[in-house]
């Protein structure tokens, strides 16, 4: 097992949030800018041969940041497995139980209840 610092551990929950919501804001923006120069190209009356490399450009933007927040996810759940493998696993830290952080039964049937913290 494990021995984990929580002070150390309620930090590392607080920029995982930051950072979550980081990377789906950027996220919310590039769709934001795709729209913006769907918009420009409309009112420019540009052909789509012109724009094409464009908007390909876009995609393999917003495809790469969607790749990344899969990889955050995963890390994620990898820290989450960590701390109920440690001596913090019946701490409340951590996130609220969903997709990414559900609820965890230990051997003994005790339900860890978890709370936000950031």
């Amino acid at each position: 097992m494990e021995n984990l610092n929580a002070d150390t551990a309620r930090q590392v929950v607080t920029n995982l949030g930051r950072t979550q919501n980081a990377i789906d804001g950027a996220l919310k923006k590039l769709s934001v800018l795709t729209t913006d120069v769907l918009n420009a190209f409309d009112e420019a009356r540009l052909n789509d041969a012109m724009t094409q490399p464009t908007l390909e450009g876009l995609a393999d933007g917003f495809k790469m940041m969607v790749d990344g927040r899969r990889a955050f996810v995963t890390v994620h759940q990898e820290l989450i497995d960590m701390k109920f493998q440690s001596n913090l696993r019946h701490a409340e830290i951590g996130c609220e139980p969903g997709p990414v952080c559900p609820w965890k039964i230990d051997t003994a049937g005790d339900q860890h209840h978890l709370r936000v913290v950031a």
